[in-house]
């Protein structure tokens, strides 16, 4: 297996700056927004970089859109970014340059979406041990009987993520080859940060857990 992992990070975060009337600048760009003292692109990213270690797990690919500079700007060096053109025409466009850019050198490529800061990193090493499980396989998130990215494709599926087009990601083709997959239960993937009540949310469910872990390492 040549496993490229594509975190999608290329929107304008619409909802999200209309959340934040008051901010200008990088204040209302989605992807910097404060998470855990850290951007929200590399809170991302810093659950996704272990799983370079494994072997067969090659390059962590960025997509960038909106703001690309800006938001490039801080990312790790060792973080190869994927400029999307299109990324205005939504997700499927711009899943389907960063497939693209990656198709020739992957026999897999993981599909993972910068707002959503909750998935772990274990459940990320979940879905690739799967993967080289069942290579053939699909693998994708299951959350609320619901299936979505975080997911796995293998190379034979590559075609029609190139055909994608519109608001219409990884989704879709979850959703038509429901006999062709598996898929692993995370419920922390239905935290999707859209708007600025979501990174609230997001932030206090971090703060719980925080809580709870100094709370468990107390009373040990």
């Amino acid at each position: 297996m040549q496993v490229n992992i594509i975190l999608l990070a290329a929107g304008k975060g619409l909802r999200f700056q209309q959340s934040v009337p008051n901010q200008v600048g990088c204040g209302s760009i989605k992807q910097l927004a404060q998470i855990d003292g850290k951007p929200l692109i590399t809170y991302s990213i810093e659950k996704l970089q272990p799983l370079l270690e494994h072997a067969g797990v090659n390059i962590l690919y960025v997509t960038l859109g909106a703001n690309k500079n800006v938001i490039k700007s801080r990312l790790p060096a060792e973080v190869s970014v994927i400029a999307s053109q299109h990324w205005s025409q939504g997700m499927g466009h711009t899943l389907a340059e960063s497939v693209h850019s990656i198709k020739a050198h992957s026999s897999h490529v993981l599909i993972a979406l910068a707002d959503q800061a909750l998935v772990t990193t274990e459940h990320y090493q979940a879905l690739l041990n799967a993967s080289k499980a069942q290579p053939n396989k699909i693998i994708a998130t299951r959350c609320d009987e619901q299936l979505m990215a975080p997911a796995i494709f293998p190379e034979k599926y590559f075609p029609q993520l190139l055909k994608l087009q519109g608001d219409k990601g990884a989704g879709k083709l979850l959703q038509q080859h429901a006999n062709k997959f598996d898929a692993i239960t995370c419920a922390e993937a239905k935290f999707d940060i859209d708007t600025l009540a979501d990174l609230e949310q997001v932030r206090q469910y971090l703060q719980n857990a925080q809580a709870e872990n100094n709370l468990s390492e107390t009373t040990s």
